[in-house]
């Protein structure tokens, strides 16, 4: 896309753009490439955005609508809170992906730390994406 002040121009007349087919439903081997604390706008509640990329070379062969340089998506369900169960909760992220156990956890030592990610579908603005459902261990 380009275009100088208030003109847009598109590669292709938008009358008729549909949304991409989103990268199928499966498990894809990812790696973090982000991690920072973050606060709900909603909710006022502090959380970690885990930010995954799934490199290319992971894509089912008849999938050829992503991204050639990987599908980044971010994983948003890790409240911080000194509960018990969040405090179990991330015990069982730090264990998927390789991380250290301990009484603190350094969000940068995530990164370049792989696991297994199952994806799934939303609807969004009438747009169908993919989102990380869950964490497995590599």
């Amino acid at each position: 896309m380009s275009g100088t002040g208030s003109i847009l121009n598109f590669s292709e007349d938008i009358t008729n753009a549909l949304p991409p087919p989103p990268l199928p439903a499966g498990s894809y081997p990812a790696e973090i490439i982000g991690a920072q604390k973050r606060v709900s706008a909603t909710s006022g509640n502090e959380y970690a955005q885990i930010v995954f990329r799934i490199p290319a070379a992971s894509y089912p062969a008849d999938y050829t609508d992503g991204d050639p340089d990987g599908i980044v998506l971010s994983y948003n369900r890790l409240l911080i809170e000194d509960t018990p169960s969040s405090r179990h909760r991330w015990r069982q992220f730090m264990e998927r992906v390789g991380g250290p156990l301990g009484r603190t956890v350094d969000l940068n030592s995530l990164i370049g730390l792989t696991a297994t990610v199952d994806i799934t579908h939303n609807e969004y603005e009438g747009e169908m994406r993919a989102q990380i459902s869950r964490i497995l261990a590599p």
